[in-house]
């Protein structure tokens, strides 16, 4: 296998994981989104299939990935890149998310907005991690 081939699949076997753990620590520290808002029209915390989640994570590690690789070469080190790019998948899975779901749905906008903060963190953390995993371009 090709050394650049190598790195994209190690970076993004460890930003699944990172995606898992992230989940994990997330629900456990209590920054998950309530439903409780939801609760009088009969939503209740539910959880996606295995198959499903790690299906989501896996697109969301690949987009991360393309991202940090959009904007590698560009100026600014492995630092800004991966911040650029975990802000602006942060852009497009938090608040278009929240704006989408409560404009088509118009539930409480509480519970959705707890998960667009949540992400605000999370996404330049993870930007930062696949900027770092990958190798430099050599110029």
């Amino acid at each position: 296998m090709r050394p650049m081939f190598r790195s994209l699949l190690l970076a993004f076997l460890v930003l699944l994981l990172a995606f898992g753990v992230a989940t994990f620590v997330i629900e456990k520290a209590g920054y998950a989104p309530s439903t409780a808002p939801l609760a009088w029209v009969g939503v209740s915390a539910g959880r996606l299939p295995g198959a499903l989640q790690v299906g989501a994570w896996a697109l969301d590690a690949l987009a991360l990935l393309l991202l940090v690789l959009l904007f590698r070469g560009r100026g600014g080190g492995w630092f800004g890149e991966g911040v650029a790019a975990g802000l602006l998948a942060w852009i497009f899975r938090g608040p278009l998310t929240l704006l989408s779901v409560v404009a088509l749905a118009h539930p409480p906008g509480e519970p959705w907005s707890q998960q667009a903060r949540v992400g605000l963190v999370v996404y330049p953390l993870l930007g930062l991690l696949a900027a770092r995993l990958l190798p430099r371009p050599e110029r």
